[in-house]
């Protein structure tokens, strides 16, 4: 029998309703501060799933679809990170609400959820008690540049037909060996859901100031490094961070990190947000 508990919940915020996966551990009392974990885009929270049940086994796990992914309404222009986790926010406080508890949470976001989980922690460290960055979205100058001639824009959905082939091919047919077709067909309609406006949050990673707001985090922080093209910048944001701890995983590839290495990758942050 599976001893946790998994619902979807959607919650009001300034953009309509955000969808949230809910995991839980069934028949215990839980007293851990609630994890809130944010994917990277253009996925959902969907793509923890199985990270997810691995980290509700003491806790309850929130994973939210950030506004306009998944499925989570989204906004109708362009948005800041600050946005983003503004809308983080009060979706987590009435979540906490729901659930009977205070308004204190521990956070996990990796590429543009590391962004969002940045400046939750800088802008309301009343709430957040701890914060874990994962593959974390920290760029210097040059690498804005690329990446924002690389995502900038709307998807070519009407201009390229060969665009959603593309896609396809590479997430499902040429898609991680080690994940299962049904999986890589997930995450493939996953990133189809944000539509014309999936490039709102690379385009809000890439104007988003890490190098001043990675200094101004007072929770305390873990940082992991995978084996990704952000290998290099999380380390350098670690350097940043005042109170971090840095762990290397580079035997972990950041795409199988949360199937394949859930159990890993959950024991090891579990360590982390429970440590004295």
């Amino acid at each position: 029998m599976n001893n946790i508990c998994t619902r979807r919940l959607y919650v009001d915020s300034p953009y309509g309703q955000v969808h949230v996966r809910e995991s839980r551990p069934h028949g215990i009392q839980v007293n851990k501060a609630p994890l809130v974990c944010f994917h990277q885009s253009p996925l959902s929270g969907l793509q923890y799933k199985v990270f997810q049940e691995a980290m509700a086994k003491d806790r309850i796990v929130w994973c939210p679809d950030t506004p306009g992914f998944g499925g989570s309404d989204g906004p109708p222009s362009k948005v800041r990170i600050s946005d983003y986790a503004d809308t983080m926010h009060s979706v987590s406080e009435s979540l906490c609400v729901g659930a009977g508890l205070e308004h204190n949470i521990d956070l996990f976001g990796s590429h543009t959820g590391s962004a969002i989980s940045i400046d939750m922690a800088v802008r309301y460290p009343k709430v957040v008690r701890r914060a874990v960055l994962a593959s974390v979205a920290h760029f210097n100058l040059l690498e804005k540049k690329i990446m924002t001639e690389k995502f900038g824009g709307e998807p070519p959905y009407f201009s390229d037909i060969s665009f959603v082939s593309k896609l396809y091919s590479q997430t499902v047919l040429n898609g991680a060996p080690e994940l299962s077709l049904e999986r890589r067909l997930e995450f493939f309609a996953e990133r189809l859901r944000s539509g014309l406006k999936a490039w709102y949050a690379p385009n809000a990673v890439m104007n988003y100031d890490t190098n001043k707001n990675l200094k101004n985090i007072s929770s305390r922080c873990l940082v992991i490094v995978l084996d990704d093209m952000l290998a290099k910048n999380s380390r350098h944001a670690a350097s940043l961070i005042p109170n971090v701890t840095m762990i290397e995983k580079l035997d972990i590839d950041h795409a199988l990190a949360f199937d394949l290495h859930a159990s890993e990758m959950s024991k090891t942050i579990r360590d982390f947000l429970n440590s004295a």
